[in-house]
């Protein structure tokens, strides 16, 4: 699974950190925005910048609240909140919630003290 992220965002970066610590199963493969170089299909950068996107195996993209239940079915420990955002009232309240924080990203980074651009960018030629 593709995961799309502002590279520019303290928390952002740092959340992709996380996961990456977390995917033990190496199935997310985490790039910021910056270098991003795109594939057939994907909504225009306007729309990826304006909140995380995902992009699974089968080429379905997500956003937002429902890009972090996919994430979250993912990664074994976090698996369990995955599954519940399918459900219509857990899936509304990860959307309010993602908003809240996509939102305020960058105020909540600062808050925090988190760096931005502390994701480091894949080597040129890397795959997606």
């Amino acid at each position: 699974m593709v995961v799309l992220f502002d590279g520019d965002c303290g928390i952002c970066t740092h959340t992709a950190r996380v996961l990456r610590r977390l995917d033990r199963r190496g199935r997310l493969v985490l790039r910021p925005l910056d270098s991003w170089t795109g594939l057939e299909g994907e909504p225009g950068i306007d729309a990826l910048r304006a909140a995380l996107h995902v992009r699974d195996a089968n080429g379905r993209w997500a956003r937002g609240g429902a890009a972090v239940a996919a994430i979250a079915r993912e990664i074994p420990i976090a698996r369990p909140l995955g599954l519940l955002g399918r459900l219509p009232v857990v899936r509304t309240c990860l959307e309010a919630g993602y908003r809240v924080v996509a939102r305020n990203r960058h105020r909540i980074s600062r808050r925090l003290g988190l760096a931005a651009c502390a994701v480091e960018a894949p080597a040129p030629g890397a795959p997606p």
